[in-house]
């Protein structure tokens, strides 16, 4: 049996410190470019800026950015494309059959719904903030991104075209940004651009069409906002999320563990 604890011993801060990592600076210049196309900076097609271009934004050598070119094309992110039309061009993720797809979602199940948790908790905090803060600039920029994702998932057929689902998920985590940009947190800024960052490979290998209700919810949180409606753009952004996790869990095999909600 275990001494208990004293209440002394019980009311000491923790002071152990984590280990450091320092990270290579390659390792850097792969996270930065491996978040733009994340994002939707770049599509599946897209070329990358040229080494030079690149080694200019991040401040590093261009051999630096050869050695993060390596580890993305490895990883299947980006391919290298030679000659005069060629360049550093992004990869779609490989498809899964409906099998690789269950035994995929098994493994990263619990990654996603901590993710969409953090979400949560984070995105509808922004949205309260975005009421109070926004400008007229973020509301057209967030007019104008709910017109693109109505006209990119409007008919069946749309929604089940690779290009459009591509660019329709640009212009959702574009839409999630500019709330986050409006909330002028800089800390909410940077999670929500994380946790967008972070759903990109286990969401871009298991949707290959967008769903009935993909759009839902984007234009009421849009109009919360717009209307300084704090309560509702809250309530919307939390049904919305929770719509993601509901699609997630439909393609889920049977008897597959779910973590609660």
């Amino acid at each position: 049996m275990h001494d208990s604890l004293t209440i002394d011993e019980l009311s000491r801060p923790i002071r152990s410190i984590e280990s450091v990592h320092a990270a290579a600076a390659y390792e850097v210049a792969a996270d930065n470019i491996r978040r733009a196309i994340a994002l939707g900076r770049f599509l599946p097609g897209d070329k990358l800026p040229p080494e030079r271009e690149l080694s200019e934004q991040m401040q590093v050598s261009r051999t630096t950015i050869r050695e993060a070119v390596r580890v993305l094309e490895g990883e299947g992110l980006i391919t290298v494309k030679r000659g005069a039309l060629g360049g550093l061009v992004v990869m779609r993720p490989p498809s899964l059959s409906s099998s690789e797809m269950g035994a995929y979602l098994r493994v990263q199940i619990r990654l996603i719904y901590d993710i969409l948790d953090f979400r949560i908790a984070n995105e509808c905090f922004a949205a309260r903030l975005a009421c109070r803060r926004r400008t007229q600039s973020h509301l057209d920029r967030l007019a104008r991104l709910v017109d693109t994702m109505t006209d990119l998932c409007a008919q069946k057929a749309k929604r089940e075209d690779i290009s459009n689902i591509s660019q329709f998920l640009a212009a959702d985590a574009e839409f999630h940004l500019t709330i986050a940009d409006a909330a002028e947190n800089s800390l909410i800024s940077k999670a929500v651009g994380d946790a967008h960052a972070a759903m990109f490979l286990p969401i871009g290998r298991v949707f290959k069409r967008l769903e009935d209700r993909a759009n839902a919810h984007h234009e009421t949180i849009y109009a919360a906002i717009r209307d300084q409606d704090t309560e509702k753009a809250e309530k919307e952004m939390s049904l919305h999320i929770r719509t993601t996790r509901k699609s997630l869990r439909n393609l889920l095999p049977p008897n597959a563990e779910v973590p609660e909600d």
